[in-house]
């Protein structure tokens, strides 16, 4: 039987690489799958980072499970409701992203939102596409709208931006403003990481906790024309884009699917 090829070999295709494009997971996830040895080709099992495989003629599978290779990508942009959860299965069996998208081979949410946070998340086949979008070190800007608790003053504002220390972990913003004040407030933050509950963690810090919270624009990507529990797929444009941490027009009058009866929260 065919061997996979030892790390160092210039023939085949490094077997993180053919994981990340067939949509199994990102290249690092990746790695660690085969480091855990759960990776296994022609039915050997590979732990050595660096190996290649042939992803046309080599039986590669993933915890028993054959890979195979999508014939074209797919990119899916969700307004996800709250209440659903940011998984491919759910132990608990409550509602998830997988159920208000097509059910595609290798599709797989890119981050996530807790539960109980609405907005906007992209959905893939493409593990280098979600790796980009995914790592702060790409920069693509991630835009949320808060309502916390009393209206915070500019000196608080001022904190969010420069960072602030929490539990240990220094969390913060790129910009923050007022978008509306009354008793309480509605700001609009601008990241460009997406650590736990970070935006959260970090209003709580700061003496203004959320209390609802949705995440409004990603990268180039908005909200327009997408209701909670719709989705879209992506034009090649913003798919370059967002490879490229950069800026392109949302898509003027992009069709949507509702893939199931969702009310926008009050």
């Amino acid at each position: 039987m065919k061997r996979a090829q030892a790390a160092g070999s210039e023939t085949g295709e490094r077997l993180q690489k053919i994981l990340s494009r067939a949509g199994v997971a990102s290249r690092r996830a990746a790695e660690t799958l085969i480091e855990h040895g759960r990776v296994t080709v022609n039915g050997e099992t590979v732990r050595e980072l660096g190996t290649r495989a042939d992803a046309a003629g080599d039986d590669i599978r993933v915890d028993g499970v054959r890979v195979r290779l999508a014939a074209a990508h797919a990119y899916i942009l969700l307004n996800k409701p709250r209440g659903v959860v940011t998984t491919r299965h759910d132990p608990q069996k409550r509602p998830t992203v997988m159920d208000l998208v097509p059910a595609l081979a290798g599709l797989f949410p890119v981050g996530r939102l807790d539960v109980s946070t609405e907005g906007l998340m992209l959905l893939t086949t493409d593990g280098n596409f979600a790796e980009r979008v995914a790592h702060p070190r790409f920069q693509v800007p991630r835009v949320y709208h808060a309502k916390v608790w009393r209206v915070p003053e500019p000196e608080t504002l001022a904190r969010l931006r420069q960072g602030v220390r929490v539990e240990g972990e220094r969390l913060g913003v790129d910009q923050a403003r007022v978008l509306h004040a009354g008793n309480n407030a509605w700001l609009e933050l601008t990241l460009h990481e997406g650590k736990h509950h970070e935006v959260r963690r970090l209003l709580k810090a700061v003496g203004h906790p959320v209390s609802k919270l949705k995440r409004v624009a990603l990268g180039p990507l908005t909200t327009r024309g997408l209701q909670p529990g719709e989705y879209r797929h992506l034009r090649p444009a913003e798919v370059k884009a967002l490879m490229h941490g950069g800026a392109a027009r949302p898509a003027a009058g992009a069709a949507s699917r509702r893939s199931r009866p969702a009310s926008r929260p009050r």
